[in-house]
């Protein structure tokens, strides 16, 4: 049974740049609420390789290797994922080895104070020769994120990563905890497919679903210069199957017309009445929506407020 998920940092969560990849805070959100086969809350925590403390006085270098350590950490974002830092990182200089010791991943178990064998214990990273070890040695499972394509990559884009573990805690869909658990893997896919889902159905064929949900569509409304190719939600559903190995296969339908006719003429009683009002500006008494525009550059036509008075 999988009770423990351990992320590398290096590559894995980060880029050589030190930012996260696409996805990943998404993906660590999700994780941390999937449950284990017996219902519990499934663990996760950061193991990483660093600086080795060097005798005399290691273990007072060591604690002043940590706090650099998350120095370098809190600039990625990630670190709210790894609270209490005390227990969910252990460093390679507090095991006094580096991955893939054995010593290693039990120290962070130690520290994380969870009761697990490491066949119990699932490593997340890029590190090909530290999966091969890991599994054939430890008896440890593993996930390998890289480059799409490339030899031995489990994943390459964290949208995915939910799923596989999911299906690593039940690959047989027969712990009480997969439904919940599939429904979290898939809702972070499509989310990373622009679709925020609602309800989820069992499809006609094993291992096929029905999504509800929403999803930002472009409108355009006659007359109104700033309302051309602005984005509202309308309702959109998907087509899911789940692969071999666990991964979601999604496809994000169309909005049927009549919905994208209703959110038309919704914005055009908006513009008629005066309630969009102007971006960055101090809202007008009568103004309950505004257009703002996300990272992406993508022109959102967003609720600010529910009562135009």
């Amino acid at each position: 049974m999988i009770r423990v998920v351990m992320f590398d940092l290096g590559l894995t969560l980060i880029d050589a740049h030190d930012k996260p990849f696409a996805h990943v805070a998404e993906a660590l959100a999700t994780i941390k609420a999937l449950k284990a086969a017996d219902g519990k809350r499934l663990r996760t925590c950061l193991v990483s390789d660093f600086t080795m403390a060097e005798p005399p006085n290691a273990a007072q270098k060591a604690r002043a290797l940590f706090t650099d350590y998350l120095a370098l950490l809190a600039p990625s974002g990630l670190r709210p994922f790894f609270e209490p830092v005390q227990r969910c990182i252990t460093l390679s200089t507090q095991a006094g080895a580096f991955k893939p010791s054995r010593v290693v991943f039990e120290t962070a178990l130690r520290r994380l104070q969870v009761k697990a064998a490491l066949a119990e214990c699932v490593l997340i990273t890029e590190n090909a020769a530290h999966v091969k070890a890991v599994r054939s040695t430890l008896h440890m499972k593993a996930l390998q994120f890289g480059p799409a394509g490339a030899a031995g990559v489990d994943f390459s884009d964290w949208s995915q990563a939910p799923a596989l573990l999911a299906h690593l805690i039940a690959p047989d869909h027969a712990s009480a905890a997969h439904a919940g658990n599939t429904h979290a893997a898939v809702t972070a896919r499509l989310a990373a497919q622009g679709m925020t889902v609602t309800a989820l159905e069992a499809g006609a064929q094993k291992g096929h679903l029905k999504a509800y949900g929403h999803a930002w569509h472009p409108v355009s409304v006659p007359g109104e210069p700033g309302l051309q190719h602005v984005h509202m939600t309308v309702p959109v559903d998907a087509d899911v199957s789940l692969g071999p190995a666990g991964e979601v296969h999604a496809k994000v339908n169309a909005p049927a017309r009549e919905h994208v006719a209703e959110a038309t003429a919704f914005a055009v009683s908006l513009a008629a009445n005066q309630q969009i009002g102007p971006p960055g500006a101090p809202r007008a008494a009568g103004a309950t929506h505004e257009i703002t525009t996300d990272a992406s550059g993508q022109r959102r036509l967003v609720r600010k407020r529910f009562s135009a008075v």
